[in-house]
Formats: C-alpha cells, sequence, structure tokens
C-alpha cells in the first residue's frame, strides 16, 4: 500500500491517499472513494476514516480520506492529537466573528477540491474517472450529501471557479447522516432527549454565529435532491438518539421521487457512530455489521 497525506484548500483541510502498490499496472482503471469521516463538524473521527478505508482497499478501491476544516482539524494541525474535552472547551471560546473552516460551505469545497483533484490525476493514480464516490458518516454524511445535491448547482460552480463535471460523484453512501437539521432538532425537543449546549455547539460549527437563511436553506439536503443526484446507499439504526433515522427515511421517499437509483438498510439495535460496528472500531453490533458487505454488494452491481 503507498500512503500519502496532503493539505488541500486554504484552511486546515487533509487529505490522505490509501494507495493498492500494484495499482499502476492494471490495465482497467480501480474506482475510487472519498470517506467524510463524521464529528459534529468539531472534529474528524479517526474510527471512521482509516479502518473504513482497508474495507475499501481490500475490495481494489483507492482511498481518499478527507478530514476536512473543523476546529478539531485545525487544533491537531497545530498540536497533534487533542481529546474531546479541549475540543468542547476551545469551542465553547470561539469569539462570534472567527472563521473556523467547518462553516457551511467550506468543507463542501474542500470536497470539490479532493474529487477535481483525483480526477485530474486520474492516469497517475490509474483511478478510472467514472467510478468516483463518497462516503460519509453523521455529520461526514451531511457534507457528502452536500455534494450529492448541490454538485451540478450554479452557485457551487461559482465558488469553485471549476466545472461541474471534474467533482461529480458516481455514486454516494450514507451511514447514520444527519441530513436536516432543524428536524433532528424538533424530534430531539419533543422526546425531551436533546442536549442544548451539544446543539447549540454543533450549530455554530456549521452555520457560524448566526444562521443565515440562504445558508440554512442549502443546508437542508433533503430539499434539494433532483434526478442529477447520483445513485445513494444509505444505513441507519432505529435505536440512534443523536441523529434520528428520520433523517434517512426522507431522504430515501425523496431520491424515490425523482426516481434516483437507492438503497436504504435499518438495523434495530446501535448507537449512533458505529463506524463498522465491529470491535476494530470499538463498538461491535453483529447485525448493524452486515452494512459493509451489502454495501460492497450495490457497489458491485451499480458500477457494473
Amino acid at each position: 500500500m503507498n500512503l500519502q497525506s496532503f493539505y488541500i484548500g486554504d484552511k486546515h483541510a487533509e487529505v490522505t491517499m490509501m494507495l493498492g502498490e500494484d495499482a499502476v499496472h492494471q490495465k482497467e482503471g480501480r474506482p475510487a472513494v472519498v470517506i467524510c469521516p463524521g464529528g459534529s463538524y468539531m472534529y474528524v473521527s479517526d474510527r471512521e476514516a482509516e479502518p473504513v478505508g482497508y474495507e475499501f482497499l481490500a475490495k481494489g478501491y483507492h482511498v481518499f480520506i478527507l478530514r476536512y476544516s473543523t476546529i478539531g482539524t485545525a487544533m491537531r494541525k497545530e498540536k497533534g492529537r487533542v481529546n474531546r474535552d479541549e475540543l468542547y472547551q476551545a469551542a465553547g471560546m470561539v469569539e462570534a466573528d472567527a472563521v473556523l473552516g467547518s462553516e457551511f460551505p467550506g468543507p463542501l469545497l474542500e470536497l470539490t477540491k479532493t474529487i477535481t483533484f483525483i480526477r485530474e490525476n486520474c492516469h497517475e493514480f490509474n483511478v478510472d474517472p467514472d467510478r468516483i464516490g463518497v462516503l460519509g458518516f453523521s455529520a461526514g454524511g451531511h457534507l457528502a450529501a452536500s455534494l450529492g445535491v448541490h454538485w451540478h448547482s450554479e452557485w457551487l460552480r461559482d465558488l469553485t471557479e471549476t466545472e461541474s463535471r471534474w467533482y461529480r460523484p458516481n455514486f454516494q453512501i450514507l451511514a447514520y447522516p444527519i441530513l436536516d437539521y432543524m428536524l433532528n432538532r424538533e424530534i430531539a425537543e419533543s422526546r425531551g432527549i436533546g442536549d442544548p449546549r451539544y446543539m447549540s455547539t454543533a450549530s455554530r460549527m456549521i452555520f457560524g454565529p448566526e444562521i443565515k437563511e440562504e445558508i440554512l436553506e442549502r443546508a437542508h439536503i433533503r430539499a434539494h435532491v433532483s434526478a442529477s443526484t447520483p445513485p445513494t446507499f444509505i444505513w441507519h439504526t432505529v435505536e440512534d438518539k443523536l441523529v434520528f433515522v428520520e433523517n434517512s427515511l426522507d431522504f430515501a421517499k425523496a431520491l424515490e421521487t425523482h426516481q434516483v437509483p437507492w438503497e436504504l438498510h435499518t438495523f434495530k439495535s446501535g448507537s449512533h457512530g458505529l463506524s463498522l460496528a465491529t470491535e476494530a472500531t470499538g463498538m461491535a453490533d453483529a447485525r448493524a455489521s452486515q452494512w459493509t458487505p451489502l454495501m460492497f454488494s450495490w457497489l458491485e452491481e451499480t458500477l457494473k
């Protein structure tokens, strides 16, 4: 395996490339996946990064892990590993006019740059330019789906100053994604299980000190599903008490309305943040762990 890392964009985003050793000698280009781990747009979870990448590498994919800009990636770049308490303390001390990089659409622009980089170098990496997709967990699912619904939009093309075809995803995989922040907040409050401090901090990370209607509208992913949205695989657990399964159910309904190929798996048990749902990622659930072979089976059919 060839392992390399580099920074992308003008903030703190880092891309880790996991490339198979024999890739350049194959006649047919390999498929590639960009992994967007979760972390509430406050940090980027390592549990949803390299361990997942190795699964794809074993299936013949090139892997690109995007650690998009957050307050956590900024602190990590400056001082190395940081713990959760340090993150929450730093998040609580952020000045109102500070730009963290996690504010929408900052990470989305970093994702467009990552996929553009892959397509521009597809011959060097032996990547099939028509088989490049995204996988996002939780907040990373929001990021991946943001690209999925907005990749062809004029406003994003203007911001990137790049033709949309360069960063178009050919597929998207969404793992317990948060796709509707307002819906998620309403459900939490109605059930009396929301953590106001957590929700306030998460809101600051993605929307900035004040929520602008234009940004909120664009971040409402389900409303922007269209026939141009790529084929989508989704999985979620019913017991998820942080990002509710309604996010995925509503999104699947929107995909069906626009006749976008989709597959959704919901598992009864399992808390939020399962990653692979195996011992290797620290939260094991035998049934939920089946999402991985189900996904690869779906990909084989989708990309053939």
